[in-house]
């Protein structure tokens, strides 16, 4: 709870809603530290303690071979450098949350208000994902990192970060069709590079598991019973970005790009509705959650000088922000798992 009055407080300092923060993007790093030690110090904390608590252990059973044959290589690498430092399960979990945290203030210091964009993704991105959803949350973090400053000049590199990410976890290679997408128009030539990178970054990651994860997501139909949730959770912010498209401030790039997450989350909507493999559903839903902390920060902006307008608005984001922290505290069925916060140097 005292984490959160942090987090909340923050965004004060752009209460002077001109047409930039004056945030500085040390205090958003400063504040992305605290959250990786927040996140990487947890005590059994989160959805995913003892599941990866238990991947923990197999890493110390396994010669390198086996670990990189059954674990995805980037976790595989930081499981096995946390073994070699001595640092347990908490090493692993420092390291992957400075790689989200720091990823995901990389993202909001390149935005209009660094701090409301932030404080946009405490309650489901950084408690939710980053503690339950622990190699999804990486890889995200990093993918947020890439699209900060994606162009059709640096469409190469964003393709390799993508695929840094899917070092973490493979789906993540699933997103690079949208953030390719706007190049298409653009440049043609990019565009055949980008596929055929795509084409053999699928191969070398995926080929090999395509038709397990097809058979553990799709045909035995798993059901996720958060799915429905986070599908909906998209649908405001994919509404906004396409009705104030040319007035979010965005440039071309970002948001023909924006716009391609906007209506694939609408796409999902009717699919986890019917479908009964929600789980699949589900895992793209996460990797589209970046569509909240681009939109919804933004919003205070696209009404001019109007101040009055400006503020209200502002507190009406941070509002939905508590609200949505709350909600999920209350009512969610697995919060149980990330309640009583508890640190692990005030536990061991």
């Amino acid at each position: 709870m005292a984490a959160a009055l942090v987090y909340n407080r923050v965004p004060e300092a752009g209460l002077s809603i001109d047409h930039r923060s004056r945030v500085s993007p040390i205090a958003i790093y400063l504040l992305a530290l605290a959250t990786a030690l927040m996140m990487g110090l947890r005590y059994e904390v989160g959805g995913d303690w003892y599941p990866y608590l238990l991947m923990y252990d197999l890493m110390q059973l396994m010669s390198s071979d086996q670990l990189f044959g059954y674990f995805d290589p980037g976790y595989a690498v930081v499981g096995r450098l946390s073994d070699s430092l001595g640092l347990g399960i908490y090493g692993v979990n420092v390291i992957c949350g400075i790689i989200m945290a720091f990823g995901i203030a990389y993202f909001c210091a390149r935005q209009p208000n660094p701090a409301l964009t932030f404080l946009v993704g405490v309650p489901y991105l950084i408690i939710v994902v980053g503690m339950g959803y622990t190699r999804q949350g990486v890889a995200i973090g990093i993918i947020i990192a890439g699209i900060a400053g994606v162009s059709e000049r640096t469409i190469l590199r964003t393709i390799f970060i993508v695929f840094v990410a899917a070092l973490f976890h493979k789906t993540a290679l699933l997103v690079l069709p949208f953030i390719m997408a706007p190049i298409l128009r653009r440049n043609l030539l990019y565009a055949v590079i980008g596929g055929i990178v795509f084409v053999g970054m699928f191969y070398v990651l995926l080929a090999g598991s395509a038709d397990q994860m097809v058979t553990n997501y799709v045909d035995a139909g798993y059901e996720s019973s958060g799915a429905v949730i986070r599908v909906l959770m998209n649908v405001i912010p994919a509404l906004l970005a396409l009705l104030f498209r040319k007035r979010l401030g965005f440039n071309g790039y970002h948001s023909d790009m924006w716009s391609v997450f906007a209506l694939v989350s609408l796409l999902l909507v009717p699919l986890v509705l019917v479908a009964n493999f929600t789980t699949a559903i589900d895992r793209m839903a996460l990797f589209l959650i970046p569509l909240q902390i681009a939109i919804l920060p933004r919003i205070p902006y696209i009404f001019g000088h109007r101040r009055a307008l400006n503020a209200q608005v502002f507190i009406a984001i941070c509002g939905y922000s508590a609200m949505v922290q709350m909600v999920w505290i209350v009512f969610a069925d697995n919060s149980r798992y990330w309640l009583p916060y508890r640190m692990a140097i005030f536990e061991l």
